[in-house]
């Protein structure tokens, strides 16, 4: 191992389908030469999972080390103009970094909540708005600790913020020195941009459609209602995040710290909104040809670290936070014989293989053969360990407390790390994998659709078995065919819930979802009743 500590670059990219990456699709319309450059460079990883198979869950499993669910957000994603969903307690990658002597820095997306500063109600006036236009809401998703979408949320968000003041608990609190980006994705309010804890100009106006299709192609390059700066427009969004990312790299390589730059991209959530440069280039669409800016991004980074003579000494990591989304229009790619999720079912919200599985690369030159590939399982919660262990730091025993190191997968031993992982959908159902075999606890996917409507009435329960050895297309369930198999699968997972962990350690306390205390995705669980007791207070 080297003696001198690696510079960290992690690229994030958004609603990006395993599929649209040729080197992991041999049968891709979209040729992604810069990514698979990168590959070349490195390793592949073809069985690589987000901890969920949407944004801020995935986002929280990859910083924290720590499975999504245990968090107050059980289920679907928080509000662009939430409050901070991250505990204030807990350690992030960028934590433990920081301590370990790096300079520290996210670029882009940040779609974990922020302590914004509040008004007393909502400023109506401020944006020429009829407040009788708009529902009386007592409780919200991302206000008071809710993060329950079942509990309300606002379609036009951003308007309860004093904008001038700073916010007290993000990026800066969680471990980043300086952070450049945006709340949450580029088609959730409130359009802003952020330096550090501040927003670069106040914003001043109103934007969007209301009810925006994030499911279909409908509306592929619109974005939701809400409060908008005059200096925010949403096809520039992409390209200054690059260039802030760049100019990132810049400064720190004259320093003499080892850097870490966690660059969450915008790119290819929607709105699809390819730059003029690449406008047509895939023949696909704007989808592939925001694909295609993604790849360039990506080229252009590899490119600027060898200028600065860094990439040697730097690990790269490259993948997605979960599956392709809708709006890509897949019926349309798929005419063009490209498929964004490759062989797997399903897209971005579901449980099946379509939703979290990613492609991921890593490429650190000190210890990973160029072009060499892992087929072994691995969750995007692991990097946190793995990280560790190259820069030999200590991580306490209530932190990153689902994260397994992958190291030895890097340096080319062919030994599985994991025995088990756990997956959650968008509407917070569950799936657990050991080695071949994936047992799903949600019905019909537990997709984008079912997790808007919440989790009253919704069927969580063991619903469908497969191997994926024999059927990684999820076609052949059999559930019926092995019981026991099914029982002992659920009691891995109600043990890994119980005891607040998936690692070896002190057990642990899962967050509680407030305002009631319930958690209806585990009622499958023998003994919830007792468990959930833990919960129920006022």
């Amino acid at each position: 191992m080297a003696n001198k500590k690696p510079n960290i670059v992690l690229i994030f990219a958004d609603d990006l389908g395993y599929g649209d990456v040729s080197c992991f699709n041999p049968e891709s319309k979209i040729q992604t030469k810069n990514i698979d450059t990168l590959a070349e460079e490195g390793m592949r990883f073809t069985d690589t999972h987000a901890t969920s198979a949407l944004c801020t869950p995935s986002r929280y499993g990859l910083l924290t080390g720590r499975y999504n669910w245990r968090s107050s957000l059980k289920s679907f994603v928080v509000p662009g103009d939430s409050l901070a969903l991250i505990e204030h307690d807990r350690k992030t990658i960028a934590h433990l970094l920081k301590e370990n002597g790096y300079n520290t820095a996210a670029i882009g997306k940040w779609h974990l909540g922020l302590n914004w500063q509040l008004k007393d109600d909502f400023d109506y006036e401020k944006y020429g708005l009829n407040p009788d236009e708009f529902p009386d809401i007592k409780t919200r998703m991302g206000r008071d600790g809710i993060f329950d979408i079942s509990e309300g949320r606002m379609d036009f968000e951003g308007l309860d913020i004093d904008y001038s003041k700073p916010i007290t608990f993000g990026p800066n609190q969680l471990g980043f020195d300086y952070f450049y980006g945006t709340p949450a994705s580029l088609d959730q309010p409130p359009y802003v941009y952020i330096e550090n804890d501040r927003v670069v100009e106040e914003p001043t106006e109103v934007t969007g459609v209301f009810r925006l299709d994030r499911s279909g192609p409908s509306e592929q390059q619109a974005w939701q209602n809400g409060v908008a700066a005059s200096n925010f427009v949403h096809s520039e969004v992409p390209d200054n995040m690059q260039k802030k990312a760049l100019e990132v790299i810049d400064m720190f390589a004259e320093e003499d710290k080892p850097f870490f730059l966690y660059y969450p991209t915008h790119l290819v959530h929607g709105p699809l909104l390819p730059n003029e440069d690449f406008e047509g280039k895939s023949g696909l669409g704007p989808y592939g040809d925001f694909v295609l800016q993604l790849d360039h991004y990506v080229g252009e980074i590899m490119a600027k670290l060898k200028e600065k003579d860094l990439f040697e000494d730097t690990v790269f990591i490259f993948t997605s936070d979960n599956g392709a989304s809708g709006i890509c229009d897949f019926d349309a790619l798929k005419e063009h014989g490209h498929n964004p999720s490759y062989i797997f079912k399903g897209l971005k919200g579901d449980i099946w293989e379509g939703g979290h599985r990613e492609p991921t690369i890593i490429s650190y030159p000190a210890m990973i053969q160029k072009g060499s590939v892992s087929n072994h399982m691995i969750s995007l919660a692991d990097i946190y360990r793995s990280i560790a262990e190259i820069i030999d730091a200590e991580i306490p025993d209530d932190t990153a407390e689902d994260s397994i190191s992958n190291v030895s997968l890097w340096q080319g031993e062919n030994e599985p790390v994991r025995d088990e992982v756990v997956h959650t959908s968008a509407n917070g159902g569950f799936s657990i994998r050991r080695g071949d075999w994936k047992l799903e606890l949600v019905n019909n996917g537990g997709g984008l659709a079912d997790s808007r409507k919440g989790a009253g009435g919704q069927l969580y329960q063991p619903t469908e078995l497969y191997n994926l050895k024999e059927d990684i297309s999820e076609t052949n369930n059999v559930i019926d065919e092995h019981p026991e198999l099914v029982e002992s699968l659920k009691h891995s997972l109600t043990k890994y819930i119980v005891n607040g962990r998936s690692t070896p350690g002190t057990p642990q306390e899962n967050n509680r979802n407030n305002p009631t205390g319930e958690w209806p995705q585990i009622r499958w669980m023998e003994g919830y009743e007792a468990y959930i007791e833990r919960f129920k207070y006022d």
